[in-house]
């Protein structure tokens, strides 16, 4: 089974929209799937639709806080809370492509067992954000000796690349570093990331 995990900040009019269209995806390519979307705190409505949604929708399960802890947090709490042989972390809002998930999956079958997600392009960012953005992450492959630049959390991970992240004891975290670090077999695909809705 594939596990999808989808960190959501008042996204209440994405719920049912990244269901259905990824629903719409992976269900005629006979993917085995679970959406595990994470309502990390929000202050509209998001956990009474992934109630909702999940009613009709037996792939749909919710893991829902307190209060609003971050990304990062929301990413490993759906991290532990899959059910799949392997896991996509993506954005609710749908600018990490969906049917980019179906090339990944098929890189795991061949027995890669994490797939990177690299951006060919940062989307509709002012240039402020791009320079401070390009930035950070020349820091941050220097300082890791990863090539980060265009790196995501759009990324599949194998269940044993899964269990060695739980297990890190780290509590302040930076996901997309951390899965380039453990090592395993890893490929990567790209993805132009596509408009906010």
């Amino acid at each position: 089974m594939l596990s999808i995990i989808l960190p959501s900040y008042n996204e209440e009019k994405m719920i049912p929209i990244a269901a259905k269209r990824l629903g719409d995806i992976l269900s005629p390519e006979n993917i085995d799937y679970e959406l595990v979307f994470v309502d990390d705190g929000s202050r509209d409505s998001t956990w009474a639709q992934i109630q909702e949604v999940s009613k009709n929708d037996s792939h749909v399960v919710g893991v829902h806080f307190s209060r609003n802890f971050g990304k990062e947090a929301a990413m490993f709490a759906g991290l532990s809370a899959v059910k799949g042989g392997c896991a996509v972390v993506m954005d609710c809002d749908l600018q990490h492509p969906p049917q980019t998930i179906v090339e990944m999956y098929r890189l795991w079958e061949q027995g890669y067992e994490i797939v990177e997600g690299i951006k060919n392009t940062r989307g509709d960012e002012s240039g402020l954000h791009k320079l401070f953005a390009r930035s950070f992450y020349k820091i941050i492959s220097g300082l890791t000796g990863f090539d980060m630049q265009n790196a995501s959390d759009f990324k599949l991970l194998d269940k044993k690349v899964l269990d060695v992240l739980l297990q890190m004891p780290e509590r302040k975290t930076f996901f997309r570093a951390m899965s380039f670090w453990v090592g395993f077999k890893s490929c990567q695909v790209t993805y132009d990331v596509a408009e906010r809705r």
